[in-house]
């Protein structure tokens, strides 16, 4: 009898408190939809970016050069670990001018240390060793202030686990955002009724064009081991006024106000500290930026508020930091840049070379970073 008195209350208890598990209906009720959303044949009437298609080939490029380093007839491997300005290089002219060597491409867009040190910490626990590793150094990657953040390696390229190991590494905001945007998709692309109905016009034609520019780019990387193919890229050269205008706005997207991230500094020291104890050979590259926008990098004040008299630019905070982690490592840092030899300067934008100049920064990585004569 005691134990069906007791049994009673706690039964109302629980049926009285039914109404806690709405929160949580509603919040699973919310994943399904934006999960539904996100199908590859929903999701192209809303976004606009190809970006995450990069990321989500890097797993498999991953098992491919595993397997790959297996053959005992291979050639040597060069992999690098860039972002955007490192996407568009022609595998046919490495293989008919460097026939020993074959790249594979770890460059996504928006690529940062800590998207190298996810990666190199998987190839160290796997024992992958290439021939030779390139590792990106970008002065934009190391802004903790940007007034556009690059913030895609957050949103697409890290996993949970790696977060939290490193989470002291990152500011509650970038945490907030990683949390957000990884668990709602549509919140990272924000779908616009406009856009839909956009794509929706001349029977879905921009909608029909926009899936066979993502399928092609998903077969591109595949077929060009990471590499986006010139082919579709319609990467022409842009006038010298147009790449003036380019550099002003990238300079106050990505380099005004200027704050040095000290964080991305650790990874890039834990990329270093990783090669070294695998053994790889290594270098590290800045790859050059319009002549413009370097000269604004170098010249023009990056802090606020500003000094006249004393300008305070993103290059001398960024620079010393950046040369004094490579001596400490003992690892080259090659700087087209301030490099009189290179002087290939066709650009898109500000920020990316024209495909014109990727056979010169092809040799240059080649001839120079690795020490390879061109056939």
């Amino acid at each position: 009898m005691m134990e069906m008195v007791l049994s009673t209350p706690r039964s109302k208890i629980m049926f009285k408190n039914k109404f806690l598990l709405i929160p949580v209906l509603i919040f699973l009720i919310a994943l399904a939809v934006d999960r539904l959303l996100m199908l590859e044949k929903i999701q192209t009437y809303f976004t606009k970016t190809v970006s995450e298609i990069n990321y989500f080939h890097k797993p498999i490029l991953f098992k491919e050069l595993k397997e790959y380093l297996t053959k005992p007839d291979r050639k040597k491997v060069l992999v690098y670990f860039g972002n955007s300005r490192a996407l568009l290089f022609d595998n046919k002219y490495i293989a008919e001018h460097y026939p020993d060597w074959i790249l594979f491409n770890f460059s996504v867009p928006g690529g940062t240390p800590d998207y190298f040190t996810f990666w190199l910490e998987q190839f160290q626990a796997d024992n992958v060793k290439p021939d030779f590793i390139l590792v990106d150094n970008s002065v934009e990657a190391f802004n903790l202030t940007a007034y556009i953040k690059i913030d895609e390696v957050l949103v697409n390229g890290l996993d949970f686990p790696f977060i939290l190991k490193y989470r002291s590494r990152y500011t509650s905001k970038e945490i907030t955002n990683f949390i957000a945007k990884r668990l709602f998709k549509t919140y990272q692309y924000r779908p616009k009724l406009e856009t839909v109905l956009q794509r929706m016009k001349n029977d879905f034609l921009i909608v029909k064009h926009y899936r066979e520019w993502r399928k092609q780019i998903a077969e591109k990387l595949v077929e060009e081991r990471g590499s986006a193919s010139s082919d579709i890229s319609a990467n022409a050269s842009s006038s010298e006024e147009l790449v003036l205008r380019y550099s002003e706005g990238d300079f106050h997207s990505y380099i005004e106000p200027f704050t040095f991230n000290e964080h991305m500094l650790a990874f890039q020291n834990d990329n270093f500290t990783i090669l070294k104890e695998l053994g790889v050979k290594h270098s590290a590259i800045w790859v050059r930026v319009a002549r413009p926008y370097f000269k604004y990098i170098q010249t023009r004040n990056a802090v606020r508020p500003a000094n006249p008299e004393k300008p305070i630019t993103a290059y001398s905070i960024w620079f010393p930091k950046i040369k004094a982690i490579h001596e400490a490592n003992q690892t080259n840092l090659f700087n087209m840049n301030e490099d009189e030899e290179y002087n290939c300067n066709y650009f898109t934008d500000a920020s990316h070379m024209s495909t014109k100049c990727f056979p010169d920064y092809t040799d240059y990585i080649f001839q120079k970073v690795i020490g390879v004569s061109r056939k």
